[in-house]
């Protein structure tokens, strides 16, 4: 039915394209080959004429020239259905997977291959980065609002990172890839995600105004971002113009004393100090950084580390280490720390764990999770942000939008075609 129905519509369409555009002159047939065309239900094959082309169009270098409106009208050879469910699949599954698993519930045969579905993600990937990329260049300029307010439609927004290996790894290419993947929470309780591979955009600044420009933060808004103390989202955060700055996230800041905590318990049997002085002083040191003292409780932290580092089998304990690290920690990002207490009885988020969430759900259970895979820095991007469009509900057949000047046509016949016979 299919190959009856495209082939009369194939003809049918044809039939209005033997003539030129320019001067209207019927063009002189020469033969006629076919297509394939891939489906969901498998290979079409269309008829597909090619003409001379027009004596107003000839010019010495193109002298006898032919063209077969057919083709031209159809150059990916593949329907919107089927990349779409090449390309969804292939989203959640392995491309080997995806492929088998379409062959086994449609009939497809030999219409599509694990490379072609690779293939299909890298197009898609490309295709949503230059869409981004062109958002990101009409996107106003921003001044200096006098009364700027914390946005409406943006409850939370959290960024994190993820670390995968790399395909080619050498010294040009790095070890592994980065991916930076963000959350972000509405004010009606739906979530957005973003995801990149840093290396492969222009801005992440301009990356980040257009995820809170997509979640609706106006001109005169600002967001603040919670994220961990990784350097990478400093020049993001700093560069972009709808966040307001970024704090640092604290499940990362109680998990540096958490460790403190329970070192100390399996120090108690060594000789050192007063143990229970050591406790107390993580623990108020700990407190101090929840109600927005951060620089004292650097300074209790140091005098922990000033009086293990008199005992010479405490020097490089555990506990050493763990209050070491703790230490640096809030010493490297004591411009982030805010007043945790304040804004947690305010009902504002002071956690990333929805980040966490998000690179569990974008990059973890795709590409790490049970499947020691290897990216390329383009492989990652492109399937990172497909990914995410997917679970923003951006992917469908009409995503992949109507190629070919036959379905613009019948898009254009469908939206307005009621509205011209009215007028």
């Amino acid at each position: 039915t299919q190959s009856a129905l495209a082939s009369n519509q194939a003809a049918t369409w044809v039939s209005t394209q033997d003539y030129c555009h320019d001067c209207y002159t019927v063009l002189r047939r020469k033969d006629s080959r076919s297509i394939v065309v891939r489906t969901v239900f498998g290979k079409v094959t269309l008829n597909s004429p090619r003409f001379w082309s027009c004596d107003c169009e000839q010019t010495p270098e193109w002298q006898g020239r032919t063209i077969s409106p057919l083709a031209q009208a159809l150059p990916k050879r593949v329907t919107p259905e089927l990349e779409y469910l090449q390309t969804r699949w292939a989203a959640h599954l392995p491309y080997a997977a995806a492929t088998a698993l379409l062959k086994e519930v449609l009939p497809l045969e030999n219409s599509i291959s694990a490379s072609g579905t690779r293939y299909r993600i890298h197009t898609a990937g490309a295709e949503i980065d230059i869409r981004v990329e062109q958002e990101i260049a009409r996107l106003p300029l921003i001044g200096e609002a006098d009364h700027l307010r914390e946005s409406a439609h943006v409850t939370a927004i959290s960024i994190d990172s993820a670390w995968l290996k790399h395909c080619n790894p050498t010294k040009d290419y790095g070890q592994q890839v980065n991916i930076a993947a963000g959350r972000a929470t509405l004010a009606d309780g739906s979530t957005r995600v973003s995801a990149y591979v840093g290396k492969r955009v222009r801005s992440g600044a301009g990356r980040l105004d257009h995820f809170l420009g997509q979640c609706g933060v106006r001109w005169d808004e600002r967001v603040t971002v919670i994220s961990d103390g990784a350097g990478e989202f400093m020049t993001a955060v700093d560069g972009s113009r709808l966040a307001r700055g970024r704090i640092l996230d604290w499940f990362h800041i109680a998990m540096k004393f958490r460790a403190a905590e329970q070192s100390v318990i399996s120090s108690r049997r060594m000789a050192g100090p007063n143990w229970d002085w050591v406790e107390r002083e993580i623990r108020s040191a700990k407190w101090l950084v929840w109600h927005g003292k951060g620089r004292k409780a650097v300074s209790r932290l140091q005098a922990v580390n000033v009086e293990l580092e008199k005992w010479p089998d405490l020097e490089y304990a555990t506990l050493w280490w763990n209050v070491r690290k703790a230490h640096s920690y809030l010493q490297g990002n004591t411009p982030f720390l805010v007043n945790y207490g304040a804004r947690y009885r305010k009902g504002l988020p002071i956690s990333s764990a929805i980040a966490e969430s998000a690179v569990n759900q974008v990059v973890s259970l795709r590409m790490a999770k049970k499947r020691q895979m290897r990216w390329s820095d383009a492989g990652a991007h492109a399937l990172a942000q497909v990914r995410a469009a997917d679970l923003n509900g951006e992917l469908s057949p009409r995503s992949f939008g109507y190629p070919t000047q036959v379905r613009q046509a019948t898009v254009w016949r469908q939206e307005y075609g009621e509205l011209a016979m009215a007028a």
